[in-house]
């Protein structure tokens, strides 16, 4: 079995590992600890300098800790970072590529605008996705 956990750099981060955590254990799945760095689209002066930089560094951090609990708790995880403008659509498209069987991933409280504006990953993920996925709150 093969679980991949979606992770972004929100404040819900260590919840969603420490619970992936639990369910790669208690399977003995293969995990895989996921993050999409979005590329911060430059339009112009409303955009701190450096900030899709900022947005990798802290993407990467994140994934070295998960790693961390991971090996402290006797669990083998990989870990991958890649890059993309849709964060929904790169983890969709890795989980079907390597034949995941969970993806497990936070639902980060955004307002209704911004649900409007710009969607839910997680819905997105809930909605597309070819095997089960756990959201968590």
């Amino acid at each position: 079995m093969k679980i991949l956990v979606a992770l972004d750099i929100s404040s819900q981060t260590d919840f969603v590992v420490e619970r992936a955590l639990d369910l790669i254990k208690f399977f003995k799945a293969e995990g895989i600890f996921y993050t999409v760095a979005e590329e911060i689209l430059d339009f112009g002066d409303g955009i701190a300098s450096g900030l899709g930089e900022k947005v990798r560094e802290q993407s990467q951090k994140n994934l070295y800790s998960a790693l961390e609990k991971a090996q402290a708790k006797g669990i083998h995880a990989t870990e991958v970072l890649e890059s993309g403008t849709s964060p929904a659509d790169s983890i969709l498209n890795y989980a079907e590529k390597k034949g995941v069987d969970l993806i497990i991933m936070g639902s980060r409280a955004k307002t209704e605008l911004d649900r409007f504006l710009i969607g839910s990953v997680a819905s997105k993920v809930v909605s597309h996705a070819t095997c089960s996925v756990l959201v968590l709150r």
